[in-house]
């Protein structure tokens, strides 16, 4: 990112120029002090080395001036020295001594995919947070921010924050995209990338995100015990890695996060806002709500993800097949096109499990020979995570048959997409889970599903301590709107619709059919489609939480037009 450089650092640079005039002569060498303030990367170390640059120039003059024993030159030391060692001590104190407080250092924005219409209302940033905020000299972290300005000037006071969901998903590269949404008409857009994600830090082990992947690849392709180690090699290797570079990884989780965000809220100056979250990002946003509801004027809460305790991942998983396996036995095309779909699913893992596919997949994947064995428990995986996404609904039942009858035509597609659509932090997301979620600490029985077992249970105990954990906004009086889609694999709309009663009556639940997970807002990113009838109740209900709200689009989205064989 190409920032402008901070105040700290532009103070750094006047400095240097000012002490290339106290010491006359001193061209070059101020020249190659501006030039070595280019390698310094924190900004309070770069304007102590000034300091100390500028110091030695007036002591250099001062031995100049002694020489010179005039009373004009002794009033020139006396009041330079003291105003030297006024400003130097002041300075030192700004620089080190004085406790961070939120600032938005404004930076040049270095967005992908930013058209030109769009530019001019992005102002790009960052704000340091302290690592520990129980222990603020532990250091700090830059957290990436952009700020969308809305299109409608003067804005109303009160912005939408979206928190993304992973925990790890990156956020800000989405600027352009967010820009285009119409649930905040009239209002400014905060993005966030939070703590470890995107283009915020730290990276805790930047190198491994591939092997993440390899591992989880090479697990559900053959569970055995083998990749199950090499599995927990990766996980134990980003650790080793992220306490090696410093990181306390007690400094990660829900409520770090929560903090975060009032952070940003203060450093941005604004007393309160609308809040947006979406999958994990709900987690945040009901945190956020518990801990600080006089600062949210509503919050809007899309594909929850709420806290322990939950029910097992498969579970979910197995409840969103079959209610979409349902759907397609009462659609006339569907039924009539693959009559019994989830029996011929079932034999079709059975299939597998006798006999993988072998199937050729493109060179992106980065797998020996370009081949992959699609096993029964691989198949499961990309089944289970295609029940996400509405755009793979029409195609889902001709995938199924297909890999039934052993046709692989157009399968290493299907695949080397599931496989790159994992844009998450992966480490970041550990770090988040593993400090948040209690159940991971709990032992999988002998038998349990594939689905589960490539979660982070029997990782955790090993990564770090068990954090404060996240909140449910019990009896908010903050006006919550939360939106769950019929084939959401995450979170059941039962479960959903217990989260808002426990919330209670200043919550409304609306249900999407044919909706997976993340029902309001689209992710150009992994194809997923969404539902323009959600973006509007939630733009509604953003312009007046009070209101008595219509929904009864919901009921009347698209139908999906299945795929024939």
């Amino acid at each position: 990112m190409n920032a402008a450089p901070s105040r700290w650092r532009r103070l750094a640079g006047l400095l240097v120029q000012h002490a290339s005039w106290v010491w006359p002569g001193a061209g070059p060498w101020a020249e190659a002090m501006r030039h070595e303030l280019d390698y310094i990367e924190d900004d309070g170390a770069a304007l102590r080395w000034a300091m100390g640059g500028l110091l030695a120039s007036y002591r250099t003059r001062l031995v100049d001036l002694l020489c010179l024993s005039t009373p004009a030159a002794f009033r020139y030391v006396g009041v330079g020295s003291v105003l030297v060692l006024a400003i130097g001590s002041a300075l030192m104190g700004q620089a080190s001594g004085q406790p961070l407080r939120p600032v938005f250092d404004e930076t040049v924005c270095n967005l992908p995919g930013v058209s030109p219409d769009i530019a001019p209302r992005l102002h790009c940033g960052t704000i340091r947070v302290p690592r520990n905020y129980d222990d603020p000299a532990e250091g700090q972290f830059k957290l990436a921010v952009v700020v969308v300005k809305s299109a409608q000037q003067p804005a109303l006071p009160d912005p939408v924050v979206y928190i993304s969901g992973g925990p790890g998903s990156p956020l800000t590269i989405y600027a352009d995209q967010q820009a285009r949404t119409l649930y905040a008409a009239g209002r400014d857009v905060i993005l966030v990338d939070q703590r470890g994600t995107g283009r915020s830090e730290p990276k805790l082990c930047p190198d491994l995100d591939r092997a993440f992947l390899d591992a989880a690849v090479a697990v559900a392709t053959d569970p055995s015990g083998d990749p199950l180690a090499k599995r927990r090699a990766v996980y134990a290797a980003c650790r080793a890695e992220a306490l090696a570079h410093g990181f306390d990884l007690k400094d990660f989780g829900t409520r770090v996060t929560v903090a975060d965000f009032e952070w940003v809220r203060r450093a941005l100056g604004i007393d309160r806002w609308n809040v947006y979250g979406i999958s994990y990002g709900t987690t945040v946003a009901m945190t956020l709500v518990a801990l600080h509801p006089d600062t949210v004027r509503a919050a809007v809460l899309d594909s929850l993800y709420p806290p322990d305790p939950r029910p097992m991942f498969s579970a979910n998983v197995a409840d969103a097949l079959a209610a979409f396996f349902r759907y397609c036995s009462g659609d006339q095309a569907c039924a009539a096109g693959y009559p019994d779909l989830a029996a011929t699913y079932r034999e079709t893992l059975s299939g597998l499990a006798g006999a993988p596919l072998v199937v050729t997949v493109p060179p992106e994947v980065h797998v020996p020979d370009d081949r992959v064995s699609l096993t029964s428990t691989l198949f499961e995986v990309l089944v289970g995570q295609l029940i996400y996404y509405p755009s793979a609904y029409p195609s889902l039942p001709r995938l199924i048959v297909s890999v039934h009858d052993r046709d692989t035509r157009g399968l290493g597609k299907v695949l080397a997409s599931a496989a790159m659509a994992a844009e998450a932090n992966r480490s970041t997301y550990i770090a988040v889970e593993c400090r948040d979620r209690p159940h991971y600490r709990d032992p999988l029985s002998p038998g349990a599903s594939l689905l589960d077992r490539l979660q982070l249970y029997g990782f955790c105990n090993d990564w770090s301590k068990i954090g404060p954990a996240p909140l449910v906004p019990i009896r908010t009086a903050v006006p919550t709107l939360v939106l769950a889609g019929e084939f959401d694999p995450v979170t059941r709309p039962s479960q959903s619709r217990h989260v808002a009663a426990t919330i209670g009556p200043k919550a409304r639940w609306v249900e999407f059919p044919r909706m997976g997970h993340n029902v309001s807002t689209p992710r150009a990113s992994n194809g997923r489609a969404f539902s323009p009838c959600g973006a509007k109740i939630a733009a509604d209900f953003i312009d007046n939480p009070a209101q008595s709200l219509d929904t009864s689009c919901a009921d009347r989205g698209a139908l999906i037009r299945f795929l024939p064989k």
